[in-house]
């Protein structure tokens, strides 16, 4: 099984012709409820590299993200009855994947989390470079995984999945000051154990 999280494993934006479609997510949901299975697929295309985003840096492992991106738009597409829109769709979307992150690792053990970290170095890069890459990445993934389930999902949904403290707050069903709290003690264990390495 590959592990890490490689930039040339996970998509890093929407296609063009998701960007031109000017129908927001609710609208596509509703559509999809209809029964029309292209507003379902431009839904997944539109979101999949941020889900993708968020599970490989929560998960630390390219492969299992994936699995956990299909799962989650597995369950969004179950939950297209019961989907009531209320303009949330993306923190809705995020607190599914998140679910399925949590349970992701809870099924896997903790040694065989991070230990294969892939380097992520451009072409020209040195074995050198590539090696001091390979260990700053397996260093944050240490620290991430050492954090707790609720500062990871902060801080990975901030910082990893371009979120708004509002969107994050709407994703976990927080305050949002408690999200600014939370993403500040992330950070800052996060310094601190990257800094004692």
């Amino acid at each position: 099984m590959t592990s890490g999280v490689s930039s040339s494993q996970v998509p890093t934006s929407a296609a063009p012709a998701e960007v031109c479609d000017q129908r927001t997510d609710d609208e596509l949901m509703s559509e999809a409820r209809a029964g029309v299975d292209a507003a379902f697929d431009l839904l997944v295309r539109r979101h999949q590299a941020a889900v993708l985003r968020v599970a490989a840096r929560y998960l630390g492992d390219a492969e299992l993200a994936h699995d956990v991106a299909q799962t989650t738009f597995v369950q969004l597409f179950g939950w297209l009855p019961r989907y009531q829109p209320r303009g949330k769709f993306r923190a809705f979307l995020m607190r599914v994947a998140l679910r399925q992150c949590a349970m992701a690792a809870r099924t896997r053990s903790a040694a065989r989390r991070r230990e294969d970290a892939a380097p992520v170095a451009d072409a020209g890069a040195t074995p050198a470079e590539v090696a001091l890459e390979r260990e700053r990445r397996r260093q944050l993934d240490r620290a991430l995984t050492a954090l707790s389930p609720k500062l990871r999902a902060v801080v990975v949904l901030r910082h990893c999945g371009g979120m708004s403290y509002d969107e994050v707050a709407a994703a976990m069903d927080l305050p949002v000051g408690t999200v600014k709290s939370r993403v500040f003690a992330a950070l800052a264990k996060l310094r601190d154990a990257l800094e004692g390495t």
